[in-house]
C-alpha cells in the first residue's frame, strides 16, 4: 500500500516503541480481519474491581467527530439504553471533530481527570486512516489510551475503526489502513484483556452512513442506533462481574457510589 506512513513522534517514544513491538508481533501471529465472533476479546472485569474515586455509573464516549456526532450521535442513545439497567447511568460525549489518534492520546488524561468516569469508550483512527498513517502508529496510540485509562482506575472498552464509504481520498488505501489497524486492534484487545466493541464489522453497510449533508463519513440516525447497540453490548460485558443477567444468576449485585 502506497502513501505517507507516519511513525510515532519523539514524545513518549519509548512507551510507544514497546507498544509497536507488541502489536507488530501480534499482527504477525496470524490475526486476520475476522469478525468479533472469531477474533474478539473475551475479557471480563472482576466483580470486585476498584473504581477508586471514579463513578461506576458514568462512561465517557471518547473519539473524533463520529463520536461527537453531526446531527446525531451514539452517546445520547447509549445513555438511554443504559438507563434501562439503572436510571443513574450517564454517558458524557467527549468526541472532538477532526481529532487524530495521537491527539486523543494527549487529550485523554485531562478528560479522565476532570470527569472521573468508571468507563471510557475508545474509538479513534478514522482521521489517521484518511491520511494513510501507519496502522501500527494508530494502534500504539490506542494502546497508550488503554494504559492511561487503567492508570486512572477507569475500565477501557475499545472499538474497532468504522468502515470507509467515502469515494475520494484513495478509498482503497484508506480502507486498507483501517483493515490493517483493526486486525491489530483485535489482537491488542486480546493481549491487553480489553473488551472489544466490533464497530467495523457491525456497521459494514453503506446504508448506515450518510449524515444530513450526505457525507458517508458519519453514520445516519439508523447507523448511530446500531453503533449505540454495539457499545451497549460491549459495555455490559465490561461491567464488573459481567452482564447484569449473569450477575443476577450468580447472586451478585452492582452498587452505585
Amino acid at each position: 500500500m502506497s502513501g505517507p506512513r507516519r511513525s510515532p513522534s519523539p514524545r513518549g517514544v519509548g512507551r510507544l516503541a514497546a507498544a509497536l513491538v507488541l502489536v507488530t508481533l501480534l499482527a504477525s501471529g496470524g490475526c486476520g480481519s475476522g469478525s468479533s465472533t472469531s477474533s474478539g476479546s473475551t475479557a471480563t472485569t472482576p466483580a470486585g474491581f476498584d473504581f477508586g474515586a471514579n463513578n461506576p455509573l458514568l462512561a465517557d464516549a471518547f473519539g473524533d467527530s463520529i463520536t461527537e456526532g453531526n446531527g446525531g450521535n451514539y452517546p445520547s442513545i447509549l445513555q438511554s439504553m443504559l438507563q434501562g439497567l439503572d436510571p443513574n447511568w450517564r454517558v458524557n460525549n467527549r468526541g472532538l471533530g477532526g481529532e487524530r489518534v495521537e491527539e486523543g492520546a494527549a487529550r485523554l488524561p485531562g478528560v479522565l481527570g476532570a470527569d472521573h468516569p468508571g468507563f471510557v469508550l475508545l474509538m479513534e483512527g478514522t482521521n489517521n486512516a484518511a491520511v494513510a498513517d501507519d496502522p501500527a502508529f494508530i494502534v500504539a496510540n490506542l494502546q497508550q489510551m488503554v494504559q492511561t485509562a487503567r492508570g486512572n482506575q477507569t475500565i477501557p472498552v475499545l472499538g474497532t475503526i468504522p468502515p470507509n464509504f467515502r469515494s475520494f481520498s484513495d478509498p482503497a488505501i484508506v480502507q486498507g489502513v483501517i483493515d490493517e489497524a483493526n486486525a491489530m486492534i483485535r489482537s491488542m484487545a486480546r493481549a491487553e484483556r480489553v473488551v472489544l466493541a466490533e464497530i467495523h464489522d457491525g456497521m459494514n453497510d453503506p446504508s448506515l452512513f450518510g449524515d444530513a449533508e450526505g457525507d458517508p463519513l458519519h453514520p445516519n440516525a439508523q447507523g448511530y442506533a446500531v453503533m449505540a447497540g454495539i457499545w451497549f453490548d460491549a459495555l455490559q460485558r465490561a461491567l464488573p462481574g459481567g452482564p447484569p443477567k449473569a450477575r443476577r444468576a450468580s447472586g451478585q449485585r452492582a452498587t452505585a457510589r
